[in-house]
């Protein structure tokens, strides 16, 4: 062994910096991704495949599952028991069935108009409400006694104190800590206080519109967005506080240069999807501190809306051109993590929730509809490291041997790695680790590589299995540095 023998040594995890804007990435520590596909990293011991998905009761889910579902419940409402709406439909779910008994799915069906298409829905004193738009080129709120399953369809614009018709915008509601809920609608908020409605209950600007709402330290959080234009155009928006009574905010809002999405308070803390405003990749995940917004991590993809967002196990978790995307640590003293972790059974993802423990996810491709729960492993599936600089003034590095620490196998569980090398220009296939018999933890898949510049290496579960996957401890590079002609 030459006695300047170097280790490298990688425990995979979440994403490097900017990962997006280089395929070749230097900058980050050495458990970084350059890029990944469906990675768990929940276990703070190991990195493995993402899960895969599950219909609640496929054999029934055909006939009951008939909309993109757009929002789910982000808490059960009974023992095993939650609600989602989609299109003009409420639907009933447990965390394995999708009830199809003829009373749900239920329909909204306003009578005089068409296209009901329900954006959110919220659990209200032992109630629910759904907020839908239709085509009538405004929007109506439903109301469903859950005691007897009776549906008001026209109860906002025909019951309550205040009744009136909503704007033909988008509206997500929450429930306040005050036992008020608020709801997005337009330029305004709304408010459900016990039979009393109010739909312009917080005025903003006329070119204005209210994307998402969050509740925390005893007040409503808004974002705002102004003028209401996506894409790569220049929004001047900003995070407004009410206190739900007054007839305007609370101080200055914490103004951003760009488009906001959803707004989401874990633990005392408010968390911001927003978008640099003529970056069409600049997405950021921030938090409210104080008077203005702390950025924790910078991705690409897309803006999630308010109900794409949600946390699971002590993580965050939220849509990204239609990828679920996770964010945090599985303790307070450990490394947070950036991962994208699942995806839909089919391509274009509605929405996501955890009210029993296990991810919901919707999905759809044309007019097939899924509501899925997280279960198995996916073998789409794979990891890239970062790019290890290894060459100095007039040397390269010789690599001698690679090894992988893993918890122990089971029947078919396979993994293959791959070594780039010299940015990306030469590569070599690396010994596949599938279970044996003998059942090692500590398995060598090169001995004697190439003379190298730089190199990342490429994890690909394709081969392995959806029912025992492969847990990766850590990847040991072993070699030195050697003269170069």
């Amino acid at each position: 062994m030459p006695n300047n023998q170097q280790t490298i040594t990688i425990t995979p995890g979440g994403f490097c910096p900017n990962w997006f804007d280089n395929t070749w990435p230097y900058l980050g520590n050495k458990y970084h991704a350059s890029d990944m596909v469906s990675i768990d990293l929940t276990d703070p011991n190991c990195m493995t495949q993402g899960p895969g998905t599950a219909d609640l009761t496929a054999g029934t889910q055909a006939g009951a599952v008939t909309t993109l579902i757009t929002s789910i419940l982000h808490t059960a409402v009974a023992s095993d028991v939650t609600y989602a709406i989609g299109g003009a439909k409420i639907y009933k779910i447990s965390s394995t069935a999708v009830t199809n008994d003829g009373t749900y799915p239920m329909t909204i069906d306003k009578g005089t108009v068409t296209a009901e298409d329900a954006d959110d829905l919220v659990y209200y004193k032992s109630n629910l409400y759904v907020f839908y738009n239709h085509s009538g080129s405004a929007g109506d709120i439903a109301k469903i006694t859950l005691s007897t399953n009776a549906l008001d369809a026209d109860w906002g614009s025909t019951v309550p104190t205040g009744m009136a018709t909503l704007v033909d915008a988008v509206h997500y509601a929450i429930n306040g800590g005050d036992d008020v809920v608020y709801f997005t609608n337009g330029q305004y908020i709304g408010t459900i206080s016990g039979t009393t409605l109010a739909t312009t209950a917080l005025d903003f600007w006329t070119n204005s519109q209210v994307v998402s709402l969050t509740w925390n330290g005893n007040r409503v959080y808004a974002a705002v967005n102004r003028p209401n234009i996506t894409g790569s155009n220049f929004n001047e928006s900003g995070i407004y506080r009410w206190n739900g009574v007054s007839s305007s905010w609370e101080g200055d809002p914490i103004e951003v240069s760009g488009e906001l999405g959803a707004l989401y308070t874990k633990n005392g803390t408010t968390f911001v999807w927003h978008k640099d405003a003529i970056d069409t990749g600049g997405y950021w995940l921030s938090r409210i501190n104080g008077a203005a917004l702390e950025p924790l991590r910078r991705y690409s993809g897309s803006l999630p809306t308010h109900t794409q967002v949600g946390e699971k196990g002590g993580f965050l978790m939220w849509v990204s051109n239609n990828k679920v995307f996770m964010f945090g640590a599985a303790d307070a003293g450990l490394s947070t993590h950036l991962f994208q972790y699942m995806s839909g059974k089919h391509a274009t993802i509605g929405t996501i929730s955890a009210p029993f423990g296990t991810i919901l996810v919707s999905s759809n491709l044309t007019t097939s509809y899924a509501l899925s729960k997280e279960s198995g492993y996916t073998v789409t599936s794979s990891w890239k490291s970062m790019a290890f600089p290894v060459s100095g003034a007039g040397t390269k590095f010789q690599i001698d041997r690679i090894w992988v620490n893993t918890e122990q196998l089971s029947t078919g569980a396979k993994v293959d790695f791959t070594l780039y090398y010299d940015q990306g220009k030469s590569s070599k296939a690396l010994t596949q680790i599938a279970y044996a018999t003998t059942n090692k933890t500590r398995h060598k898949i090169l001995n004697r590589g190439p003379q190298v510049e730089n190199f990342r290496i490429d994890i690909d579960f394709t081969n392995g299995s959806i029912v025992n996957n492969v847990k990766i401890r850590s990847i040991e590079v072993e070699g030195h540095p050697i003269l170069s002609t």
